[in-house]
């Protein structure tokens, strides 16, 4: 049986360095191996709405080397890093993938599988720091061979997977991917750049030379319509909705959302009231004790409303689908494989008798994420509802 890479991404936007992974896979595995992108839908994992739509940017993932993409669930796509990473992970088991891959700075397989199985043994707890912070220093204290690899951006992240891979017991191999050089910056100066430096760049000046420098030439035409028909998410429109949405909550609703714990509601409600911006109460809310991402997805929380006892269940059960977004016939063979043992969902408004009720409340999260990010859209015009029930999985011939 061929190979099928899995790639757990965001793609926001889709960018060249994501084009060299891509194309970096297929060398290495050939022209028979399917390579299936696992993607964070309507909402990132830093708990905002992505740049572009789910669609457009599994489209220029095909368009570029992916054989298939499938979604990421919201419940997994807006966890920590733990949840994201066994989220991926499940899902790809589930799609009958072979590996997991993904882009790191350094470090080998077997330096992250080592690393996984001392987290996995270690008790450490927060005391006052954040949980990454915790675990960096449980596993320095057991590994100070390794403790450098820990200080490289994406290596918690890879450590997750490999955690999460270990923990599954199934054959799925890890394999991290050197990054094409070290010079990932906070601009627009290197050979490659962040998607948090282009989404910047996009928003603010739109497809300029420096933007396009760092878009597949196949995708640049894409994205101009997009940011030409305001197609694209107005982040400050967003933190003015969520910061209303705050305003209209208790702090005993709060309590009973996700990550809202240990009297973090009371001072998060207060500083919601008080301030003048989104950014401003995310600024006075921030401590030392909790990650500023965690606090953007408790943002996002408020306005989604997902229930703790959803993400418990998510947690513990994985998956319950695949929601296919854009392939080739490569990956059509796969997804044809993946539903003789898994719901495979095409068209959501075929896709409810097939889903336990659990996949019925995955579902429902994905969709309301949808509509909440397209509502953030700049243009009127782009703000449609319900685009989960009439987009179709773009299919792009080879």
């Amino acid at each position: 049986m061929p190979a099928a890479i899995a790639i757990i991404a965001e793609f926001n936007p889709f960018h060249t360095g994501h084009a060299y992974l891509l194309a970096t896979l297929r060398r290495h595995f050939g022209p028979h191996a399917a390579l299936v992108v696992i993607l964070s839908g309507s909402f990132v994992q830093r708990g905002e709405p992505a740049l572009f739509s789910k669609w457009q940017r599994a489209s220029m993932a095909v368009e570029n080397g992916a054989d298939c993409v499938v979604e990421l669930p919201a419940v997994y796509a807006l966890s920590s890093a733990a949840g994201f990473a066994a989220g991926g992970a499940g899902l790809a088991i589930r799609l009958g993938c072979t590996h997991l891959a993904c882009g790191v700075e350094t470090g080998t397989a077997g330096d992250f599988l080592r690393l996984a199985r001392i987290a996995q043994e270690s008790s450490a707890t927060g005391h006052g720091r954040t949980a990454g912070q915790a675990l960096t220093d449980a596993i320095t204290a057991a590994a100070p061979d390794l403790a450098s690899l820990l200080q490289q951006p994406n290596a918690l992240l890879a450590l997750e997977y490999a955690k999460a891979i270990t923990a599954s017991g199934q054959e799925l191999a890890f394999l991290p991917v050197p990054r094409q050089g070290s010079d990932h910056t906070s601009g627009l100066d290197g050979t490659y750049t962040s998607a948090s430096a282009l989404r910047h760049e996009l928003t603010a000046r739109g497809l300029t030379d420096q933007a396009a420098a760092y878009l597949p030439a196949n995708c640049q035409a894409a994205v101009k319509k997009l940011l030409a028909s305001g197609a694209y998410t107005d982040y400050d429109r967003y933190g003015d909705f969520v910061l209303l949405q705050n305003r209209l909550l208790t702090p005993e609703k709060l309590a009973t959302l996700p990550a809202f714990s240990e009297g973090l509601e009371n001072r998060w409600y207060r500083m919601m009231s008080e301030a003048l911006s989104y950014e401003a109460a995310l600024a006075a809310v921030k401590t030392k004790r909790y990650a500023y991402s965690r606090l953007c997805r408790m943002g996002a929380y408020t306005l989604l409303q997902p229930s703790q006892a959803l993400m418990d269940a998510s947690y513990s059960e994985g998956p319950q689908y695949g929601r296919i977004l854009a392939l080739n016939r490569r990956g059509a063979a796969l997804i044809k494989e993946a539903a003789t043992h898994f719901p495979m969902l095409n068209r959501v408004k075929d896709s409810r008798p097939v889903l336990s009720p659990l996949g019925q409340a995955q579902l429902a999260l994905d969709l309301r994420a949808t509509d909440i990010q397209h509502y953030c859209f700049t243009s009127r015009t782009a703000r449609t509802g319900h685009a989960d029930y009439y987009e179709s999985p773009a299919f792009h011939p080879e």
